[in-house]
């Protein structure tokens, strides 16, 4: 079964980091992660996956107003958490109710991983990141020219 951008409503591309798979968003750069995968993937890049802040994930949270956007493994509407973090904006993202993963809109993993305590290195991650999406943007490019 191919799994849509919840966003786009286009298949998703599965991506490999640090052998986790991730679903990207060709289009608008979102990209989804099943439950655990965030944490395998700071593990994988040297991060600290067992922070405290990670309870983030376990909000009950609420259905959006206006436009609502599914699961890509259940097809739930997904449901909005916020994420605090004193010195930063609120952090709105996006989570299955059946606990399938989180949604990230472009550049949204980022954000969440710069508000992690320095203590859990996941400025490692975030490195991994750019240097994975700056590959991957420009391969997407060249093969559209």
């Amino acid at each position: 079964m191919k799994h849509v951008c919840p966003r786009c409503d286009v298949p998703l591309l599965v991506l490999q980091f640090q052998r986790v798979d991730v679903d990207f968003c060709n289009h608008c750069h979102g990209l989804w992660l099943d439950a655990g995968e965030l944490e395998e993937l700071l593990t994988r890049t040297g991060a600290h996956a067992n922070d405290p802040f990670l309870g983030f994930q376990r909000q009950t949270g609420r259905l959006p107003a206006g436009r609502q956007h599914l699961c890509p493994r259940c097809d739930e509407p997904l449901w909005e958490i916020q994420v605090q973090h004193p010195g930063a904006p609120p952090l709105t993202l996006d989570k299955c109710p059946r606990g399938h993963g989180l949604w990230f809109d472009a550049n949204e993993l980022e954000r969440l991983l710069a508000m992690f305590p320095p203590r859990c290195e996941a400025a490692k991650t975030i490195n991994y990141l750019h240097e994975l999406f700056s590959t991957q943007l420009h391969t997407t490019k060249e093969v559209k020219q």
